[in-house]
C-alpha cells in the first residue's frame, strides 16, 4: 500500500472547475516543492474545501501526497484532504515577483526554451509540466466551446443533480473526502485562445487554449470583453515578461494548454531565467 509523504508546496496555478461523474467536481493545481520540483494536485474540488484550507496562488501549504498510480504522468499527486495546511502567502511586495522566482524558477528541470523541447522532453520521459517563454504574441481570440462539450458538460449536472443525498455522499472527492450537497457550477460557453510564438528557432507558431482559473473567474464574473482585454494587457511583451505555466492533458499527452501565467512587469523582471 502506498504511503502518503507531507510536502510543503508553493501554489502557483488553478485551473477552472470542472464537473465530475466519479469526483463531483474537479480542479489541477499546480505547484513546486521547496527544491523546486513541479506537482500536479489532481483531483481537488476546491470549492468544496473548509475555508481555511482554500489556498490562493503563491501560498504555500502543506499536504499528505502521494504519487497517483493511475496517472503516469510524473508530476501527477493525489492529496488526503483533511490533511491540507495553508501557510504564509508569498507577500506583495515591490520585489513579490523576485520572492517567488526563487523556488518557482529554481528547478531547470522545467523551464524550457520551446513547445517543441518541451514536446520531446513529454516523448522521452513524460513531462507533463513546463515553463515556457514566449517570444511573440500574435492574437487572443474567444473561442466557443463545441456542442459536444455542452453536451457532456449538462449529462454530467443531470447525473449528479438527479442523485439523492445518500448517493452523492457516497462519491469519493478525496481519498477520504465525500461532499452530500452538490454547488452549482455555472456553463462557460467560450474559452480564450493565444496564438503565438514561442524562443524555438523552427517554431511555426501556436495556437493554445488559456484555463487559468482567474481569467475565467474574471469572464464569468465581468464578462468575456473584460477578461479578453486583461489577458491582453498580460500578453503585451513590452510591458510583461510573460512566461507561460503550460500543461497537457492525461488522455492526449501530447496537447498543451495554458494552465497559469507568469507576469512580472518589465521593470520588475527577476533574472532567473
Amino acid at each position: 500500500m502506498q504511503q502518503y509523504e507531507k510536502k510543503r508546496i508553493l501554489i502557483w496555478g488553478k485551473t477552472y472547475p470542472e464537473l465530475s461523474s466519479k469526483y463531483t467536481e474537479t480542479v489541477c493545481t499546480g505547484g513546486v516543492l521547496e527544491d523546486g520540483r513541479p506537482i500536479r494536485l489532481y483531483p481537488i474540488p476546491f470549492r468544496y474545501l473548509e475555508g481555511d484550507q482554500k489556498f490562493s496562488i503563491y501560498q504555500w501549504i502543506t499536504a499528505d501526497v502521494v504519487k497517483d498510480k493511475r496517472d503516469p504522468r510524473p508530476e501527477s499527486y493525489r492529496v488526503e484532504a483533511g490533511s491540507i495546511v495553508c501557510e504564509d502567502v508569498v507577500p506583495t511586495s515591490s520585489d513579490e515577483w523576485g520572492k517567488r522566482a526563487e523556488y518557482i524558477m529554481k528547478h531547470s528541470g522545467w523551464l524550457f526554451n520551446s513547445v517543441e523541447d518541451l514536446k520531446e522532453k513529454e516523448r522521452v520521459d513524460g513531462t507533463s509540466l513546463g515553463v515556457v517563454e514566449p517570444r511573440q504574441i500574435l492574437s487572443v481570440s474567444v473561442k466557443r466551446r463545441t456542442e459536444d462539450e455542452r453536451t457532456a458538460f449538462d449529462g454530467k449536472l443531470e447525473d449528479l443533480t438527479v442523485m439523492n443525498e445518500a448517493q452523492r455522499a457516497q462519491i469519493q472527492m478525496f481519498d477520504d473526502f465525500t461532499v452530500p450537497e452538490l454547488k452549482t457550477l455555472g456553463w462557460i460557453e467560450s474559452r480564450f485562445e493565444i496564438h503565438w510564438y514561442c524562443q524555438g528557432k523552427e517554431c511555426t507558431g501556436h495556437h493554445t487554449q488559456a484555463l487559468d482559473w482567474g481569467l475565467i473567474e474574471l469572464q464569468r464574473r465581468q464578462g468575456i470583453e473584460a477578461a479578453q482585454k486583461k489577458l491582453e494587457e498580460i500578453c503585451d511583451l513590452d510591458s510583461y515578461a510573460l512566461k507561460f505555466f503550460m500543461g497537457n492533458i492525461k488522455s492526449h499527452p501530447t496537447a498543451f494548454t495554458v494552465v497559469g501565467l507568469w507576469y512580472p512587469k518589465r521593470s520588475s523582471t527577476p533574472l532567473l531565467f
